[in-house]
């Protein structure tokens, strides 16, 4: 097993050596090479208070123009950073592929909106502010502005990343650095899907429904749960509703689904390699595959910071959670998404088929930034009696942002990191001679490597000035300063690790509100959120509250009050400090009496473009495609010659070549010269039909897997691709397999590339 302690040592090592070492890019290898955008400034005529009220219409209060529409954004799925954070560890392929899924919805002579699901691990504001610019430079910047653009995130852990402005979120990572490639094929897939749905608006109607999924999803944080004081209000640890949006044309044809459902991306492990969706990723898949046409399905996240989809071990809930392949043998890990995917799909279609209540009225959007490193004060009624006995009743407010030692104990999904138990890392308040007294935790008080780390960490808290932010973080044992750097190592203050301008959006349809936050927001602290919301806005005629995370921007957890103190994963990585709950309710409680009262929301302070700021960029953005060589397509392990049609799996493999060159060709336009970029698949499953072939799977098919490797070392030409199909109760004939490559070849000055095939002998499935 992978040494999991080296990883942080080498780590942090990694992280002093990037900021003393910088590469800058030359002008040309911004990212703006490939993308180029207009002005961030919002075109004239462009007021999107004005947009969010109400207008007159002769159109029926229950009619609406809606589009849907779908465009894949799977990015470089080889030497690229798995979902899980994990320094070292690369993604070497793919399982399905990731979409972008966007739904324009616009009341006639009123406001309009665009809601994009995407499966990506986090929401970058670099994404966000890029998709408007690409919006703008497209001609629909009268249409789309930051305030009416609602992107989400799924929180897939099997999608590659790289495409944040700031270092935290590419640090942290198998490669580090920022991908260019990357960054320009999502945002360019979100925007075409944005404009796509856009296009085919039509009038539809919109029914809204609520239930519940329950015996699915698990608490896997209970022992910080059961810290909340309000834990006895509930019947379960997380919440189990399913809130959806149902859309369809005014003749009764059906649109598309949006569906929040809080549940964790991580159904495929920390050893996962090959980019997926995930369990929401699968959901989609099968209620667009039961629709048929052009049906689009998203499933947003949900308050999930402690929700997983897997089950305690129950031997000891500490213990990583167990996922389906661990506890059915006979399951692939393949399969793990398609388990828990499947009964967010069938209960989605439930309620999609239950849905009667209409929605009408008009549509309405807020959009507001907040500077959480500035210390938001927050008001003590926004606290209540949700605090600790060592709190005082005034001067709370957020803190400067800051990584916690708790999150050292890793969590049950697999973090790489298992340095002590959870809540064992962080600072205590005793009782004595009549008062409350902080006493500092010291990690010498473990054994092994993280007491290694205890000894070394007091100089590593002088260097990296550390040790200020202790009294504001309260228990939190302050590992790591990412709001501001301003010390010896990071004297740019200007440029932190994370973003700390974040963006709160509310919008409503109807009587229906979706309320955007950037966190990860926890079972609890999304409750309370929800029930503050519900009681402000119901004087507005706003009766559904939906809470939506991972929005706009990432700035990773959120907890409660009680849930920070006892500085479990979650809590460590809560960087905004205790208040930072009470802080995101203070603030959206704002915007909703805003919204009641019909009156502007303050817009606050634009974050930063720190699009030219990007000097490190992992290795293959930066350098692109080393030389392919090899007999390209020939078979190197052939496959069986007869299969069970029911059970088995056939494996062939291919002389490959690197399946970043297809991507790189797609982002720039001449993909269309080897395959038709709207229809290639890196592989197809064909059987016979007659004389001819009809393909029955391609690489976004969820029992297939496209698997690459480098042969020879980093820089040899030759690869290697696998090709996987799980045979689950296919029908029984003669079947092939092809892959469909294209290779990059350096002659003299130049590059050419050449197109080609590998096709499997004939097998039989019987």
């Amino acid at each position: 097993m992978k040494n999991k302690h080296s990883d942080f040592l080498t780590l942090a090592l990694a992280l002093i050596l990037i900021t003393i070492g910088c590469d800058p890019r030359s002008e040309e290898d911004t990212l703006l090479e490939q993308a180029v955008f207009s002005d961030r400034a919002k075109p004239e005529g462009s007021n999107p208070i004005l947009n969010s009220l109400a207008l007159p219409t002769s159109t029926p209060a229950d009619v609406f123009l809606v589009g849907a529409a779908k465009s894949d954004i799977t990015g470089p799925f080889v030497q690229s950073s798995t979902g899980y954070n994990s320094p070292g560890d690369e993604m070497s392929g793919l399982a399905m592929r990731l979409y972008a899924r966007a739904f324009v919805i616009e009341r006639p002579g009123g406001g309009r909106v665009a809601i994009v699901t995407n499966d990506m691990i986090h929401m970058y504001q670099s994404v966000k502010m890029g998709v408007v610019k690409k919006l703008q430079a497209d001609g629909y910047g009268s249409e789309f502005n930051n305030d009416n653009v609602l992107l989400f995130a799924t929180h897939t852990h099997a999608a590659p990343s790289n495409i944040s402005w700031y270092t935290l979120f590419n640090l942290f990572n198998g490669v580090i650095g920022f991908d260019k490639v990357h960054y320009n094929i999502v945002v360019n897939g979100i925007v075409d899907s944005i404009k796509a749905a856009y296009n085919q608006r039509r009038e539809a109607r919109i029914k809204f429904i609520a239930g519940n999924l329950s015996n699915f999803a698990n608490n896997r944080s209970i022992a910080a749960y059961n810290w909340n004081l309000d834990k006895t209000n509930y019947p379960t640890n997380i919440n189990e509703t399913m809130s959806l949006l149902r859309f369809e044309g005014t003749d009764g044809s059906p649109i598309g689904l949006l569906n929040w459902f809080a549940v964790h991306g991580t159904s495929l492990g920390i050893t996962n390699r090959r980019a997926h969706g995930d369990n929401k990723g699968y959901a989609s898949y099968l209620v667009e595959n039961t629709f048929g046409g052009n049906f689009v399905a998203a499933f947003p996240q949900g308050p999930m910071g402690d929700v997983s989809p897997n089950s305690p071990d129950p031997s000891d809930i500490t213990k990583p959670f167990l996922r389906p392949n661990e506890m059915d043998p006979s399951l692939d890990p393949l399969e793990n998404p398609i388990v828990h995917g499947t009964k967010q799909g069938n209960r989605a279609l439930e309620l999609y088929n239950a849905a009667t209540s209409t929605i009408t009225g008009n549509i309405g959007y807020r959009h507001s930034h907040v500077v959480w490193n500035n210390k938001v004060a927050v008001d003590p009624s926004y606290i209540g009696t949700f605090s600790m006995p060592w709190d005082t009743n005034s001067g709370n407010t957020t803190c400067v942002a800051t990584v916690g030692g708790g999150f050292l104990a890793g969590d049950e999904e697999g973090a790489p990191v298992d340095f002590a138990r959870e809540g064992e890392i962080r600072n205590d308040f005793v009782f004595e001679n009549g008062a409350w007294v902080k006493k500092n935790y010291s990690l010498t008080n473990l054994s092994g490597a993280a007491q290694i780390l205890g000894y070394l960490w007091p100089i590593a808290q002088l260097a990296l000035g550390s040790a200020e932010y202790e009294e504001c973080d309260k228990e939190k044992f302050t590992l790591l300063p990412v709001g501001e750097v301003d010390n010896f190592w990071f004297p740019n203050p200007q440029v932190p690790f994370v973003p700390v301008v974040l963006p709160l959006q509310v919008i409503t349809i109807g009587n229906t509100a979706i309320v955007a936050s950037p966190f990860e927001v926890t079972t609890n602290a999304g409750r309370r959120l929800k029930a503050k919301l519900t009681a402000t806005l119901a004087p507005g005629g706003i009766s559904n509250v939906v809470v939506g995370a991972m929005a706009n921007a990432y700035a990773q957890y959120l907890t409660t009050r009680e849930e920070y103190s006892a500085q479990n994963f979650e809590g460590g990585f809560s960087a905004y400090g205790p208040w930072a709950n009470a802080a995101l309710i203070q603030e959206f409680d704002r915007i909703a009496k805003d919204i009641v009262a019909n009156r502007p929301t303050a817009a606050g302070p634009n974050p930063p473009d720190l699009s030219n700021q990007q000097f490190i960029q992992t290795w293959l953005s930066k350098n692109g495609v080393v030389n392919d060589g090899g007999d390209f397509g020939k078979v190197l392990a052939d496959t069986n010659s007869s299969y069970n049609k029911s059970k088995d799996a056939v494996t062939v493999k291919f002389q490959g070549s690197h399946p970043r060159v297809v991507q790189d060709k797609k982002l720039d336009g001449t993909l269309s010269s080897f395959y038709d970029p709207n229809t290639y698949s890196y592989l197809e499953i064909q059987r016979k039909n007659g004389s001819s072939w009809l393909t029955v799977a391609n690489d976004n098919n969820p029992y297939t897997a496209y698997d690459w490797a480098r042969t020879g070392g980093d820089l040899s030409a030759t690869s290697e691709v696998t090709i996987t199909w799980l045979i689950r109760n296919q029908p029984a004939g003669t079947y092939r397999i092809v892959y469909n490559g294209l290779a990059k070849q350096f002659w003299g000055i130049f590059w050419t590339y050449k197109k080609f095939t590998g096709t499997s002998r004939e097998f039989v499935l019987q």
